[in-house]
């Protein structure tokens, strides 16, 4: 992004000259990544939240601007989390074929920035998780400018359900995780089978496509 030239307008130049910093200053950028697609959320430090989506090249972005007291509750619970000791309390990540992998970047004022990386279905020492959480929340505020299609809001997993992800995709609900927290499915236009988090289904997917009377 272009910087504005410091003008003989000092009072003006200035404050304009603030905004555009700020606006270029990451808070918070969390993504992830597999041979599917991407998502990344990203907080600039002028309350900006930018959300990119999709498949490999045929990603959308959304931008969203926080109010003052949401970008200050935001920061507030970032500033929270210590998380100088996180890397030593890592789990070993999961890996394989389209398992998501994450990496969250971190730069608070007055503070160095930190990095993480992790796979999508690690289990994440609770402080980790409070500043994903953030994330999350900050994803929730950017309008899909595209149409959004949505899961009903009373929607019950079954089995055999088939769906619609996010990019286009049909899936079939083939079983759930013997702690029913997770589904597993197949694939219908792609051969392969995913796990999604029961509590995620509606991020994962837009549409029942047909479902077994």
């Amino acid at each position: 992004m272009r910087r504005r030239f410091w003008t003989a307008f000092l009072f003006l130049a200035l404050p304009l000259a603030a905004a555009e910093s700020d606006r270029a200053i990451e808070v918070l950028r969390y993504g992830c990544a597999n041979e599917l697609g991407h998502r990344e959320v990203t907080l600039f430090q002028n309350g900006t939240v930018r959300l990119i989506d999709g498949p490999p090249g045929q990603e959308w972005m959304g931008l969203s601007e926080l109010s003052p007291e949401e970008l200050d509750g935001a920061m507030n619970r970032l500033a929270a989390e210590d998380l100088s000791e996180t890397k030593r309390h890592m789990p070993s990540s999961v890996s394989g074929p389209y398992i998501e992998r994450c990496e969250l970047h971190l730069l608070l004022p007055g503070r160095t920035e930190q990095v993480f990386h992790f796979t999508h279905y690690d289990a994440l020492p609770l402080s980790l998780s409070r500043v994903l959480q953030v994330a999350k929340d900050m994803e929730g505020k950017v309008e899909d400018l595209r149409g959004k299609e949505e899961l009903p809001v009373d929607y019950e997993a079954r089995r055999f359900d088939v769906l619609k992800r996010r990019d286009g995709q049909r899936f079939r609900i083939v079983r759930f995780t013997p702690d029913n927290k997770a589904v597993e499915l197949q694939g219908l236009d792609e051969p392969l089978y995913i796990f999604v988090l029961r509590e995620e289904m509606h991020k994962e997917f837009v549409a029942l496509l047909a479902r077994r009377k």
